[in-house]
């Protein structure tokens, strides 16, 4: 006759309680939302937060960033939480922490964003001395701002608090990967879905001529040729036919002193700018993987 275990319900709860034990471990500091990644953010000492965590998605996101909001749907936006932090000589600094669509979202809108220097903080760090520092990790991106000039170390505390209740990693792109080392201006690629993230740096009309959006990635470098100036352009589309329209349209353009292009496969690559023929066809060869 078969006996039955009397001792199960025991074994089976005590294991069920271990895995509750194992995951709630394996959980702590990974906060799930943003209100939760600033509520993990020790204040460094001498700081307090000031006010309540402020969450903006995108119906309300033109409250916080009022005519910059379609720079940030260009990349994915999710949502951004906002918190400022006071100390006691009464100096205000704010931590936004930005989630976007994915890793390759958040490297984006960084590199649309460089405009200092680097620091070695997240991915890619990027200040200005006293007054910003900015980076990348996973999907989010993050910025701490200060309202009058600090001593960098006071952002640097706050980048690495940050930086620390995050999820850790994030890949780049792997069009980014496909730019040549050779000539390229230091921190000048830009990733990008759409033309307006790259409208201060190459002007193709405001209309759309490439066919760009969600589905297509980009990537625009500036490069330093013996001294003269081009710019390196790699858009990957969703298949040839759109790649080949989107190229189509490049070539009749009058776009930036085109001087090579080619599309190849669902990749269209084009140098612009000062350069000869063959320096623009060698380096579009090269960026194209030639």
């Amino acid at each position: 006759m078969f006996e039955v275990d009397k001792n199960r319900p025991l074994v089976a709860g005590l294991w069920s309680l271990f895995l509750l034990v194992v995951l709630a471990w394996c959980g702590r500091g990974q906060s799930t939302s943003l209100a939760g990644f600033l509520s993990d953010v020790a204040s460094p000492s001498g700081w307090t937060p000031s006010g309540e965590v402020r969450l903006f998605n995108q119906e309300n996101l033109y409250d916080l960033v009022d005519g910059q909001a379609e720079s940030f749907f260009a990349y994915g936006f999710k949502q951004v939480a906002v918190q400022d932090y006071e100390n006691e000589d009464g100096a205000v600094l704010g931590v936004e922490i930005w989630r976007l669509d994915t890793p390759a979202d958040a490297y984006g809108l960084f590199t649309a964003s460089i405009a200092g220097t680097p620091v070695d903080v997240g991915n890619d760090g990027d200040g200005d001395p006293g007054r910003r520092l900015a980076f990348w990790q996973d999907r989010y991106y993050v910025r701490v701002r200060a309202r009058q000039e600090l001593e960098d170390a006071e952002l640097r505390r706050f980048a690495d608090a940050v930086s620390g209740s995050l999820p850790s990693g994030g890949e780049r792109p792997a069009l980014a990967d496909r730019l040549p080392r050779d000539g390229l201006v230091e921190r000048s690629a830009v990733f990008f879905h759409e033309e307006i993230s790259i409208q201060d740096r190459l002007w193709l009309g405001g209309e759309n001529l490439l066919g760009l959006g969600a589905e297509t990635d980009g990537v625009l470098a500036q490069y330093d040729v013996g001294g003269t100036a081009a710019r390196l352009l790699l858009v990957q589309y969703p298949d040839a036919e759109a790649a080949a329209a989107g190229h189509a349209a490049l070539k009749g353009s009058q776009a930036g002193r085109l001087v090579a292009s080619e599309v190849r496969d669902d990749l269209v690559g084009a140098v612009l700018g000062e350069v000869d023929q063959a320096t623009a066809d060698a380096l579009l060869a090269q960026g194209l993987g030639k």
